[in-house]
């Protein structure tokens, strides 16, 4: 593995369901320079919901005759090769493990880079806490982010705020791999672990779940969620039980839920998503923690 050399992904979901890939963007750097970029449609072989659509612009028409996620994996297999992987945030590696588990695909084992946690550490004193949303950190850095939403643009992007993340520490691409484990030097407030890969991030939960709330809140904690019991404009992640998440297209949603959906069509960034998902989040957490 070239320790200048890595790639960038991201992919935009057909629904809540992490595993509906609907867009994949790749872009492969190497010594700080675009040398390659791809990226498809993706039959998600499942349904659309319209807040997604909304977001990203992209319908079940537009994928018909398009690869499915299978397909398109085999062809990202190479593109990553031996390599390191980043994305902006954990949505994406979580995306790609749902993927590949309902379809008992072998899943992409690469080393793969949550970027925001590199933002906090390589600038402190502006993302320690809060606010470094990819729009955002690309506005404070002066990289064009002109279709957000879009996969190509924003795994381009992405990689360009790790370029500029790499520049400003003096820390290689590779190099990451090990710094991004350590804490950032600052006195703990709670019991909510400020190094995790989702810190910063502000979690709801509402709706049946099969573990207690308590439960749960402990393991956002543990991925470095603060908890709210009601959705507000800090709100970024909403945690809808599973069996509730299947009523989306009724009117059954609670008010969190739909108080949430308010907030997005307004312009805030809120990830709705299931308890399975959030499962899926947490298990891929404890995995790299147990890590040598």
């Amino acid at each position: 593995m070239s320790g200048n050399r890595f790639i960038s992904i991201d992919v935009e979901t057909a629904n809540s369901w992490f595993g509906s890939i609907c867009q994949v963007g790749v872009v492969e750097f190497v010594d700080g320079q675009i040398a390659n970029e791809w990226e498809t449609l993706v039959d998600p072989e499942d349904h659309f919901h319209a807040i997604n659509t909304r977001l990203h612009g992209i319908t079940a028409a537009m994928v018909i005759g398009q690869p499915t996620f299978q397909a398109v994996l085999e062809i990202i297999r190479p593109l990553a090769s031996d390599g390191l992987i980043t994305s902006y945030g954990h949505f994406d590696r979580s995306a790609f493990s749902q993927a590949c588990g309902l379809r008992k695909l072998t899943p992409i084992t690469n080393p793969w880079l949550n970027i925001h946690p590199i933002v906090r550490r390589a600038w402190p004193d502006k993302y320690a806490e809060s606010g470094w949303g990819l729009k955002a950190v690309c506005k404070h850095l002066g990289i064009s982010l002109s279709r957000h939403h879009n996969a190509l643009e924003d795994a381009r992007a992405a990689g360009q705020v790790f370029i500029s993340a790499c520049e400003a520490t003096g820390i290689s691409p590779s190099g990451w791999l090990t710094r991004n484990k350590l804490p950032i030097q600052r006195p703990p407030t709670s019991d909510i672990n400020t190094a995790g890969p989702l810190a910063g991030e502000s979690m709801v939960f509402t709706g049946a779940m099969h573990m207690g709330r308590s439960q749960a809140e402990q393991l956002a904690m543990a991925l470095g969620c603060t908890c709210s019991s009601t959705v507000t404009r800090k709100t970024t992640i909403l945690v809808v039980g599973d069996q509730d998440l299947s009523r989306l297209g009724g009117k059954e949603k609670s008010s969190k839920h739909l108080k949430a959906e308010d907030l997005i069509e307004a312009g805030q960034e809120i990830r709705i998503v299931g308890e399975t998902d959030f499962m899926a989040m947490v298990a891929v957490d404890q995995a790299d923690r147990n890590q040598p």
